[in-house]
Formats: C-alpha cells, sequence, structure tokens
C-alpha cells in the first residue's frame, strides 16, 4: 500500500512539473553538414586563401622601383598556368580534394520571443587527409583527431520593453548583413534593430580588432541603416539607405611585389579610415525583378613615414565606388533569366597620393565559379570581394534558372569578366566563362548540389603565370581554367 501511495504521489509530482507554466524556453537545434568535392586544373590559385576582403588593398611606388609593391598582405593570386605546379615536382597543376563543411546552432527563445540567446559552432572546409592536430580546416588525416571546432554566433538579443513592434538589441558575436558587397560576415558588436511593415531600421557598434593593452591598435565600425518597404497589389519595393565609418590603427605590415613576395623594404605602420555611403534595394513587379546597390567610399591611409609619390608624401586619398544590377524576368513558373552587371572602381596610378579602388570590409561575392565563390567548395576562391587585388572589376553575366521537375533545377550561365584598371602587364582582359549549376533534392532537407566552370583566359591573366616577371613586363601565358565541384548537404 505505502507503495502505491509513493507512487501516486511521484506520478502527481511529475504532472505538477510538466503543467507549470512559468519561464517556459523554447528550444531549437539547426545543422548545416556539407560534404563536397572539386577537381580543377589551377588548384595553386585557391591555395592560400588571403585576397579580397579583410586585406586592405592599395597601390604604391616606393623607392624608384620600376615596378609597384601593390598592397599589403599576400601579395599573391595563384599561378594561372598548369606549369607552376613543377616547382614542387608535379607535372601539372591539376588536383581533386574533398572536403567537410558543418555548422550547429543551438537556439534558446522565451516562449513569448522576448528574450533569445545563440550559440553557434562550425567545423570549417575540413579536407580529407588534410594533416594537422589544432586549427582551422586540419585533422582529417588518419584517426581524424583534430582541434578544429570554431565559434560562428554566440549573442543575445531581447525586445525593447518600451515599443510595440520589433525593436530589439543584439549583443555579441553576430552576422552583419549591412550590404551584399560591403559587409556580409560575422562580427563582435551591439546592434540595435527594428522592423514596421513601411520600415526596416538598424544600427551598430562593432569592434573589429581590440589590443587590451594598446587602444591605438583598436580597429572600430559605427553603421546605420533605413529601408522604406513599401507594397502595393502586384509591385513590391525596397529602398535602403546606409552609412558606416570603419577605422584601423596602427597596422603594420609589408609591402609585396606584383610577384608575391614580401619587398625587401622596411616594414610600414598606418593608420586606415573608410567611410561608406550606400543605396541599396529591389523590386517586384508582376513576373518582372531588379535589384541594385551603390556604394561611395571615401576616407585616408596615413602612413607613420613618407613613402607615397616616391617619398614626398605619408598618405593615400581613397575615393572609389561600387555599383551594382540584377534584371531578372520569370517568363513562365519553372523558367527565369537574370542579368547581373557589377563595376568596382580601380587604382590606375600607384605614383600619385589616390587610392581610387574600391575596398570594401567583409564579404563572399557570387558571380562565377573559377574566380568568386559560386562554386559548391565555397571556401576556396581567388577572392572573397567583388574584385581582385587594387585593379577593381567589371562582371557581366546571364543566367537561365530552368525547374526540370518538383526536385530537380538547372542552371546555364556565361560572363565576361575584365579589370577596371589595366593589370602590371598593361591588359584588362579576364575571360570568357562558361557556367553550369544544377541543384538535385534526393529527400528532404538532402540536396546534391552541382557547379562547373571554364574560363577562356583573357590577356590579363598572363600576369600572374608562373614565368612573368618584370623582366617580361609580368607577360606570361595563361591557360584556360576549369573547375568542376558537386557535394552533398544536409540542412534543417
Amino acid at each position: 500500500m505505502k507503495r502505491k501511495i509513493f507512487v501516486f504521489l511521484g506520478f502527481a509530482f511529475l504532472v505538477c512539473l510538466l503543467a507549470y507554466p512559468a519561464y517556459a524556453v523554447d528550444f531549437k537545434i539547426h545543422a548545416d553538414i556539407n560534404n563536397r568535392f572539386e577537381v580543377t586544373n589551377n588548384a595553386e590559385a585557391i591555395a592560400t586563401y588571403t585576397n579580397g576582403s579583410k586585406t586592405n588593398d592599395w597601390s604604391i611606388y616606393y623607392g624608384g622601383t620600376e615596378y609597384a609593391p601593390y598592397r599589403r598582405g599576400s601579395g599573391f593570386l595563384g599561378n594561372t598556368d598548369d606549369d607552376s605546379g613543377k616547382a614542387t615536382g608535379d607535372d601539372s597543376n591539376d588536383h581533386f580534394f574533398g572536403e567537410t563543411k558543418a555548422r550547429l546552432r543551438f537556439e534558446f527563445t522565451t516562449d513569448d520571443n522576448m528574450a533569445k540567446g545563440v550559440w553557434a559552432m562550425e567545423v570549417g572546409a575540413l579536407k580529407y587527409g588534410r594533416t594537422g592536430s589544432v586549427g582551422r580546416s586540419v585533422g582529417g588525416a588518419l584517426s581524424g583527431d583534430g582541434v578544429n571546432t570554431e565559434t560562428r554566433f554566440l549573442y543575445v538579443d531581447f525586445q525593447n520593453p518600451l515599443v510595440s513592434h520589433t525593436s530589439r538589441l543584439r549583443l555579441g558575436l553576430q552576422p552583419i548583413k549591412l550590404n551584399k558587397w560591403l559587409w556580409t560576415e560575422t562580427a563582435m558588436g551591439v546592434r540595435y534593430f527594428g522592423s514596421t511593415p513601411l520600415i526596416d531600421y538598424e544600427a551598430a557598434w562593432v569592434r573589429a580588432q581590440e589590443d587590451f593593452t594598446n587602444e591605438t591598435n583598436d580597429d572600430d565600425a559605427f553603421f546605420a541603416k533605413i529601408t522604406y518597404k513599401p507594397k502595393w497589389e502586384d509591385l513590391s519595393l525596397k529602398l535602403g539607405l546606409f552609412f558606416c565609418a570603419f577605422s584601423q590603427g596602427n597596422d603594420t605590415n609589408n609591402l609585396y611585389d606584383p610577384d608575391g613576395t614580401a619587398y625587401a623594404g622596411p616594414t610600414f605602420t598606418y593608420d586606415q579610415d573608410d567611410y561608406y555611403f550606400g543605396i541599396d534595394g529591389g523590386l517586384k513587379w508582376q513576373s518582372f525583378f531588379a535589384n541594385w546597390d551603390f556604394i561611395y567610399q571615401w576616407g585616408s591611409v596615413d602612413f607613420d613615414e613618407d613613402i607615397v609619390e616616391n617619398g614626398t608624401d605619408d598618405s593615400l586619398d581613397r575615393s572609389a565606388f561600387f555599383i551594382h544590377t540584377d534584371l531578372g524576368y520569370h517568363w513562365t513558373p519553372r523558367f527565369t533569366t537574370t542579368f547581373m552587371f557589377w563595376y568596382a572602381s580601380g587604382d590606375d596610378d600607384p605614383n600619385d597620393d589616390d587610392a581610387n579602388n574600391y575596398d570594401n570590409i567583409d564579404t563572399d561575392v557570387p558571380g562565377d565559379v573559377v574566380i568568386f565563390e559560386q562554386q559548391v567548395t565555397d571556401d576556396n576562391s581567388w577572392t572573397d570581394a567583388p574584385y581582385l587585388l587594387d585593379k577593381g572589376f567589371v562582371f557581366f553575366r546571364l543566367k537561365a534558372d530552368y525547374q526540370v521537375t518538383k526536385k530537380w533545377v538547372i542552371s546555364p550561365a556565361v560572363a565576361y569578366m575584365q579589370l577596371a584598371e589595366d593589370t602590371y602587364n598593361g591588359d584588362k582582359d579576364v575571360g570568357w566563362e562558361m557556367m553550369l549549376f544544377s541543384k538535385y533534392n534526393i529527400w528532404k532537407n538532402l540536396n546534391f548540389n552541382f557547379a562547373a566552370g571554364y574560363l577562356v583566359a583573357g590577356d590579363a591573366m598572363d600576369a600572374w603565370t608562373s614565368d612573368a616577371s618584370s623582366a617580361n613586363n609580368y607577360d606570361g601565358d595563361a591557360d584556360d581554367m576549369w573547375r568542376v565541384t558537386a557535394g552533398i548537404r544536409f540542412k534543417f
């Protein structure tokens, strides 16, 4: 009898716990596990993932040399000819590899959605067979004992109790999506954002770099954006207006020659202040759609010594711009065509005190398969920004999307690309690229993805071959480049 009483009391206590409504929190798990594979004839161009955003591109002449050390950073795009592999005992530069990229995200939300906490982690581009025990992309060798997990997000956000519409404060490591062509990556900061039926708004402070013992080394960004988004019966519009200020203090680095070697002179210390004003948005009207972006950049790069204009000045003045547009039409529910264009300004004279090349903050730019990040193995690209070095970029692409079945989409595309300014051999032509994309839904949340591209190399690519040097005016002999990528992605 006593046993039955204890069982009844225990059962009643459990029911009370389950029924108690206070302090309820919803818990969700999201995952993205992506296995992908690639074969390419230009592995050396993607061997070091260092070009593009976050590299502070600019050109100067220094010491009266006959060529221009063009920027701090790696200064290297990789070789654009098959013979470059011979330097390491390989008859060609062809290579096949596989990798896994996985993300796991935990979300804790109060049942009234007034407060939320997010913790996300990532194992980034872990290559099959990659040796090493600690660091990004290592631990894929035998036994697989790699310490390679990264913190992706770590933030709390909550509703402003004094406002009735959506209006929240977010603190911590969080996604920044100011503009696709300026800043679309994770950063540590404080962001206030909100939304009404007609207006979205946001403002943020981001600490990009912290030196706890020397405040002059800190990097800070401030931005604000407002987006007007009216809707009518068959027309919707978005029009955004934003401003961003990004200050980088006391950076130190070497200059690099066009062949990718560090300049033999001293290292230079500089402060960089960049300001951006932008307009972006899009519209949808019946079967037609368009997207647009315009960004104007100004500011300065201030050195600790006179190294500009052959040692007569200590500052570069930044004045640059970026424009982009998409124009598309849904011909049928299953067939769509889209024309994409962008122009990133470049620097045409390293011997003056101006830096006219557009230089963004942190992005992952799609576009083509060979150069930018629209292949399946998107962590391996020449650049993650819409330009090459300080030479800017001009991009034209026509893409068609056809829904073959409910589960299968194919997308052929063709692009023509050139630099905005001549590269070291006096040419701009990057070349024509033919592409094919495909996506097939195998099961719910499980897709097969494919992307291939063949670039008919233009004359500008000759500047980055293994035999290009100052002796031949950086005029080598570039080969056509191709990449074939495929993968299986499980995402929920």
